[in-house]
C-alpha cells in the first residue's frame, strides 16, 4: 500500500469521542480508526448520531470528550482542515454566490487558489456547466447537493464527507458520485459516507459501521439489510 514520503499511512484516528444531548442522543465513547484507499459506510437510522458523528470529524463542531486526528494532526487545527472535504447545506450567505464562485471560493481557502482548473471537468460531469453562472439561492435540492459533493472531491483532500450525499441527487448524479468514490479510493483518499440508502452504500463501501444510539457496531459477513434489520428492526 501506497505510504507519504518519510511518513507512515493516512489514517483516521477517533479516540473516546464523545457529544451528549441528553442521555440518550449524541455519540458515546466513541473509537475506530480508518485507513486510506478505503470506503467506509456509516449505516444508522434517524437520531442515530450519524450527522452528529460526520460534523465532529470534520471539525466544524467540536467533542466533549474524545480527540479525532488525521495524520496525527486534530482535525481542528486549520491545516488539517484544507485536508478534509466536507460540504456544509447551501444555505444563508452562500446562496448569494454562482455555482462557480462557491466553488472558486472553495479552493481559494482550502488550496490557496489551486485546482480551479478541475471545475468546470466537474460541472460538466455532473451536468451543471449550464448552470455555472447560476445562483445558489436558484438552484434546486439536486442542484445544490451536486456542488456540495464538487466541494467535498475538489483537490482528492485525504479525508472525504459524504453525509446522505444521494438525496435528491438523479441517476446520473449516482453514477457521476460513484465514479468519483472510485477515483477517491484510487487516490487513496478515505472516504466515510452517511446514508440510509442501503443499495447505495452496499455498490461502493469496503466497510460498513452502524451506529446505534450513538454508539458504533463493526459490520460481520452478513448482508447490510440483514445486518440492519437485526440492529434496528
Amino acid at each position: 500500500m501506497y505510504e507519504e514520503p518519510g511518513g507512515g499511512m493516512n489514517m483516521l484516528e477517533i479516540c473516546n469521542l464523545t457529544k451528549k444531548y441528553d442521555k440518550e442522543k449524541g455519540i458515546f465513547d466513541l473509537s475506530y480508526s480508518f485507513e486510506e484507499g478505503k470506503i467506509y459506510a456509516l449505516v444508522g437510522p434517524n437520531g442515530a448520531g450519524k450527522t452528529t458523528l460526520i460534523q465532529m470529524i470534520s471539525g466544524i463542531s467540536e467533542p466533549m470528550k474524545g480527540q479525532i486526528r488525521l495524520d496525527d494532526q486534530d482535525t481542528l487545527l486549520r491545516k488539517s482542515k484544507s485536508q478534509i472535504g466536507y460540504a456544509l447545506e447551501l444555505t444563508g450567505n452562500n446562496t448569494k454566490q454562482t455555482v462557480l464562485q462557491f466553488l472558486r471560493m472553495v479552493c481559494d481557502i482550502k488550496f490557496g487558489g489551486e485546482h480551479k482548473e478541475d471545475i468546470m471537468s466537474f460541472l460538466t460531469d455532473f451536468e451543471l456547466e449550464d448552470d455555472k453562472d447560476t445562483r445558489l439561492s436558484e438552484c434546486s435540492l439536486g442542484m445544490k447537493k451536486k456542488v456540495g459533493i464538487i466541494a467535498s472531491f475538489i483537490g482528492f483532500p485525504k479525508l472525504i464527507l459524504l453525509d446522505e450525499p444521494t438525496n435528491g441527487v438523479d441517476t446520473t448524479g449516482l453514477i457521476v458520485l460513484k465514479k468519483y468514490i472510485e477515483s477517491a479510493r484510487e487516490h487513496n483518499c478515505i472516504v466515510i459516507i452517511s446514508s440510509h440508502v442501503l443499495d447505495f452504500v452496499d455498490s461502493v463501501k469496503d466497510e460498513i459501521i452502524f451506529l446505534k444510539k450513538g454508539h458504533l457496531v463493526v459490520g460481520n459477513k452478513a448482508t447490510t439489510e440483514e445486518q440492519y434489520r437485526a440492529l434496528f428492526m
